[in-house]
């Protein structure tokens, strides 16, 4: 059997996409990663798919897609942190010339469109949530943290003494709304700051992240 095509969709440095490109490299995940797409111009993820193409001779391709270059139309009520209907159609498209098997949101700051969840995403009608072939990752426990985003998710933590953490989550049409497949706790320490229980936030996401996916794709495929 060919391994699973995955597509990771990222805003930013791509620290956690770069793990889980590693992990797909050395055999330790058992997928392949086809594509990067970033919403920005030059993300910090595409130095690092360089890096990862470079060292381990892997052939992942990067695909700026965004609201700049593919822009709402003059009648589109679109809203900043959407995806416009020419910049979801462009993603729609690039998956589907890639033959995406499974979409990875690591760290990507974006509403996903309806067209993508329908095609990829999580319903309220599946049977599982493995049905989705779409996943996010979020640095806190869900529902506890939703709507929260990066080190404020921590800051809600300090100040209310909800569970620290992260977790994987199958994608719906929802901010933060998916049932979670994977969570893992972290314990709050004396003195923490939002950034200190942040860096081990994001210590522990990456040490579990390539498990965590490769546990969605394997039930994935058997549904």
């Amino acid at each position: 059997m060919s391994k699973p095509r995955i597509a990771i969709f990222a805003s930013g440095a791509g620290t956690t996409a770069e793990v889980v490109m590693q992990a797909a490299a050395t055999g330790a995940l058992n997928a392949e990663v086809v594509l990067v797409i970033a919403n920005h111009p030059s993300p910090g993820v595409f130095e690092r798919v360089r890096g990862c193409n470079s060292t381990h001779g892997t052939h992942t391709t990067t695909h700026y897609i965004g609201s700049k270059n593919y822009p709402p139309t003059a009648h589109e009520a679109w809203q900043p942190g959407r995806q416009t209907v020419a910049e979801e159609a462009a993603i729609l498209d690039t998956l589907a010339q890639n033959n995406i098997d499974f979409v990875a949101l690591l760290g990507y700051m974006k509403l996903v469109g309806p067209r993508i969840v329908e095609r990829y995403g999580y319903s309220p009608g599946s049977a599982s949530p493995f049905a989705a072939r779409m996943a996010n990752t979020h640095p806190g426990i869900l529902p506890d943290t939703k709507g929260y985003y990066g080190i404020h998710v921590q800051e809600f933590v300090l100040a209310t003494g909800a569970p620290a953490g992260h977790c994987v989550f199958a994608v719906d049409a929802e901010y933060d709304g998916g049932p979670v497949v994977a969570e893992h706790r972290v314990d709050t320490q004396p003195g923490d700051t939002p950034e200190t229980l942040f860096q081990r936030v994001q210590a522990s996401e990456k040490a579990t992240i390539a498990h965590d996916i490769g546990l969605f794709l394997q039930e994935d495929i058997g549904n």
